[in-house]
């Protein structure tokens, strides 16, 4: 039988079921965001899974956005028994600092089914403009 030994790639695997995620405490950044922009608004998709809208605080002030709350515990029967426990309760808030001039009276945001969604509309002399040459 001939196995090959592929170093980098064996010694990965090898230190990754060594270390295995479900093992180790990892650092997760909560809530998961991203942030997308077109010629007219930027939008934001934050993943709530677990939280309420009510739990939810959304602000823009100074050119930065701020999103806020809680996942608040959930019942557990009191004769049960914890097997796993990675569904953390926690506060969470996080924010983001935009550098274009944005029409924050109009910025909008809806939450469904554990995805906030964030519409920040560019004020107008944030947009692209084409500039003939003449």
């Amino acid at each position: 039988m001939l196995v090959r030994f592929d170093y980098p790639r064996t010694m990965n695997s090898m230190l990754d079921e060594l270390f295995a995620t479900d093992v180790r405490p990892t650092r997760s950044v909560f809530p998961a965001v991203d942030i997308t922009e077109d010629e007219h608004v930027f939008q934001v998709l934050a993943e709530l899974p677990g939280v309420k809208k009510d739990d939810v605080k959304v602000a823009f002030e100074n050119g930065v956005l701020t999103l806020s709350g809680e996942r608040k515990p959930y019942q557990i029967p009191d004769d049960a028994r914890i097997l796993m426990n990675e569904m953390r309760t926690r506060a969470f808030e996080r924010s983001f600092e935009f550098g274009f001039d944005v029409q924050s009276d109009k910025i909008s945001a809806e939450m469904s089914n554990g995805l906030l969604r964030i519409s920040i509309p560019k004020a107008e002399q944030a947009k692209a403009r084409t500039i003939s040459v003449k």
